[in-house]
Parts: C-alpha cells; sequence; structure tokens
C-alpha cells in the first residue's frame, strides 16, 4: 500500500509539472505586448473650467539592436474625467496606458484653485497605481513643467524625482510628499496637507553686475545656506527649443533636432512648499520654513544650517535632531502646542579664515554661533506656525492632539482650536563632542 502511495503522488507531480510547462510555451498569459503599451512615468493634472488636461510622460522603449538610448513623450488628452482623458491616449496612439511605473504627480496652479481631489481621486481608485507614488505642485500649468529637458537627466519627470529624494528631506531642502500621504491629511480631521513647488532656473548663474535674477540670494536669505539656490525662482518652465503639446521628445538626441544647447537646460528646485486646506491651495512656506518645518517634523541627518554671528557667516552641520510635540490647554481652553527641538551640531565652514586650533575638529564651533542659530531657527518656527494658523491649514496638528488628549473637550473647541492656538517654541543647539 506504501509503496502504491508513493507511486500515484509521483504521477501527481509529473501531470502538474507538464501542465505547468503547456501553459508557459503556449501563450501570454493575456499580457499586452510592450509595443501596444503606454508605459507612463509621471502625469501633469491641469484643468479649464469642468474640463481636465492630463499631460501624460510616457516611455518609449527602443530595441537594443538600434543602440539608442530611451526617449520620452508628452502626450497631451482631455476629459470631463481624468479617466475619460487617459482613455482619449489609446484613441489617438493605439496605447494603452498603463499607471504601474508612474512615480510622480504634477498638479497645476489652476488645478490646486480647486479641490485636488477632484483629479487625484481617481489614481487613489486605480488598482495598479501605487499610493507611494510623488505628488507635487507648480506654478503655471504642469504641461509646461513636464515639457521641460533638464540638466540633469533626458526625462523631466526623473529629474524632478531626483528633487525630491528622500535625501533632500534628510538635509531639510524640500517636503515630499506620496499621495498617501497627501490623501491622508485630506481625509482627517485637519483636512490639511502640503505638497512640494516645482520651479526651473538656470544651471548658472550670472556674476557681477547682471545679479542671480534672485533665484540664489533668496535661498541664502535668513542665513540658511542648506536651501541655497531653492527658492525665489521664475515660474516660467517652459525652456528654449523645448516643442509642446503632444509629441515633445527628451532624450539623447535633442541636440541632433536642434534642441537646446546643454547650457541653455535649466535644473529644478522645490524648496519652497504649499499649503492646503481641504483639498485647495491656501498659502506657501519659504525655504527657510520648510527647513522649519522639518527639524520640527523630521530626522535631519548631514543638514547645513547658516548664521550670521560677529560681521562673518557661519555655515554649521546638524549631524541628527530631536523633537517633541504636545498640547497644552488653558485655564480657558486656549490651545498652546510646546515645541521642544534639540539639534546637535558641528562647524562646517566659516566666512572667515579661523586660527589653526578652531579649524581642527568640527567641535570647535565659534562662540555665539549657537545662540544665533537658536534665535534664527525659533523665528523661522514661528513663522511657519502663524502662516498655517491664518490660513486654517492644521500642520502642527493642534486639531489632531486635541482630539487624542482632550476628546471629552474637542467637539467644544475644535472649530477655533487652531485660530486661537498658540505656539512655544524652545529651541537648543548642543555641540556633537
Amino acid at each position: 500500500m506504501h509503496s502504491a502511495h508513493v507511486k500515484n503522488t509521483i504521477r501527481y507531480y509529473i501531470v502538474i509539472v507538464i501542465a505547468l510547462i503547456f501553459l508557459f510555451f503556449s501563450g501570454n498569459f493575456g499580457l499586452i505586448d510592450v509595443q501596444k503599451t503606454a508605459l507612463i512615468m509621471a502625469v501633469g493634472l491641469d484643468r479649464e473650467e469642468d474640463t481636465f488636461i492630463v499631460t501624460s510622460q510616457i516611455a518609449i522603449p527602443q530595441s537594443s539592436k538600434q543602440g539608442k538610448a530611451s526617449q520620452t513623450v508628452q502626450i497631451v488628452s482631455r476629459g470631463k474625467t481624468v479617466a475619460d482623458a487617459f482613455e482619449e491616449i489609446n484613441a489617438k496612439t493605439g496605447w494603452y496606458p498603463k499607471l504601474v511605473f508612474c512615480k510622480l504627480l504634477v498638479v497645476g496652479e489652476k488645478t490646486a484653485e480647486q479641490d485636488v481631489f477632484d483629479a487625484l481621486g481617481f489614481f487613489l481608485l486605480d488598482e495598479y497605481m501605487s499610493d507611494n507614488c510623488l505628488v507635487a505642485t507648480c506654478d503655471g500649468t504642469a504641461k509646461d513643467m513636464l515639457n521641460v529637458t533638464a540638466l540633469v537627466d533626458p526625462s523631466g519627470s526623473v529629474a524632478m524625482q531626483k528633487v525630491l529624494s528622500p535625501h533632500a528631506e534628510r538635509v531639510g531642502t524640500v517636503l515630499p510628499a506620496t499621495l498617501r500621504e497627501f490623501a491622508i491629511g485630506y481625509f482627517s480631521d485637519g483636512k490639511s496637507g502640503y505638497l512640494p513647488i516645482l520651479k526651473t532656473q538656470p544651471q548658472q548663474e550670472q556674476i557681477g553686475d547682471g545679479g542671480g535674477g534672485g533665484s540664489a540670494s533668496e535661498g541664502e536669505s535668513g542665513g540658511q545656506s542648506g536651501q541655497s539656490g531653492q527658492g525665489g525662482q521664475s515660474s516660467g518652465s517652459q525652456s528654449n527649443g523645448q516643442s509642446s503639446g503632444t509629441g515633445s521628445e527628451s532624450g539623447s538626441q535633442a541636440s541632433e533636432s536642434g534642441g537646446q544647447d546643454e547650457q541653455d537646460k535649466p535644473v529644478f528646485s522645490a524648496g519652497e512648499t504649499a499649503l492646503f486646506y481641504a483639498g485647495k491651495r491656501v498659502g506657501k512656506w519659504s525655504v527657510e520654513e520648510t527647513f522649519a518645518f522639518n527639524a520640527v517634523e523630521h530626522e535631519l541627518r548631514l543638514a547645513a544650517y547658516s548664521v550670521e554671528e560677529e560681521n562673518a557667516v557661519c555655515t554649521l552641520t546638524i549631524k541628527r535632531n530631536g523633537h517633541k510635540n504636545k498640547l497644552v490647554l488653558g485655564a480657558d481652553g486656549r490651545p498652546t502646542i510646546k515645541l521642544e527641538i534639540t539639534m546637535a551640531a558641528g562647524l562646517l565652514d566659516n566666512s572667515k579664515a579661523l586660527p589653526l586650533e578652531s579649524v581642527r575638529d568640527v567641535g570647535d564651533v565659534p562662540e555665539g554661533a549657537f545662540a544665533a542659530a537658536e534665535k534664527l531657527l525659533t523665528a523661522q518656527i514661528s513663522s511657519a506656525f502663524e502662516k498655517c494658523r491664518a490660513c486654517g491649514c492644521d500642520l502642527f496638528g493642534v486639531r489632531e492632539k486635541l482630539q487624542k488628549y482632550e476628546s471629552r473637550r474637542y467637539e467644544a473647541l475644535k472649530d477655533e482650536a487652531l485660530k486661537n492656538a498658540l505656539a512655544d517654541i524652545k529651541v537648543t543647539f548642543r555641540n556633537v563632542r
């Protein structure tokens, strides 16, 4: 009996293996041919009244035998819904749009004036779309932003993703946001969220009387070098020699087709941050305020922070930070957010030459630098909080903490909680040694 059972088991396994081999060699399991598929890398969302304008940046597969670099094209489509606009891609080109590789959504200025989830709701419903997709906004149209051929990568969307990288968040220069994070803020009681503002700027700044066009100087104002060159850029995003509409190409052959010269290609920045309430853009943080919020909410590593003291500018390197954030209710029911920020920092650079004994170790920070840094960062955090309070964007979590720790008084206080809130901020810089 035992021997017969073993033989039957072997027969079953042989039948299963033969069936799998037959399936493997007999069909494609319903997969769509790559030549008929539009692999969408990024999507721009614009609006004209009740019409959605969708700009899809599509990767064009190149045969390895041709020896050509990969290319991208921008297809512009319209519809009463975002889904309608995507269906138009198939009607125009014969390609079937696939969002599984989409890593970036860019929300245009007009789209951000209304509830952005009128457009973003489609991506939450799409089962193939990753909720870790990056979301950003811009001044002007998302179409123009995606049409830019940048210096650092032939594909504009890839260049934008580099600016919105986790490293940029760790050094405090950018506040990246994913679709999941932005949706959580939108559907919470606070209805608040933020998106980085994508901008373009020239790769080379002018020297001398011509100035720098304001793009670098504004990033450095307020004594903050970690974000230099990130703010104050012009919102125009079309670059010379770049065609718009359908069929805009960005690839290694741009120069051969009369496209941009290498020195004319811009770079991207995202140091400023747009504030959203109930899905609408209601305010903006500067580069300095973006860094300040990063110091409050996220972990910083090797971030540069510059302060002015005794006619010299001292740049500190922030090795790590700690933060505490709690809510206290006064006797009159007025909430106060208590923020305690600790920065472990050392010396990175100084605008004036230092004596030998001061340049041997990063722990030799000039006297008064920490005090100046504490005062400056406190003011920047306070400014970021006041902007949130003025526009009703509860990014510091006043309502959330009120609901969590004072649930019995939440219903009575929630409507005026943010408007009446105060911020008690304590910033401490300590030496890494």
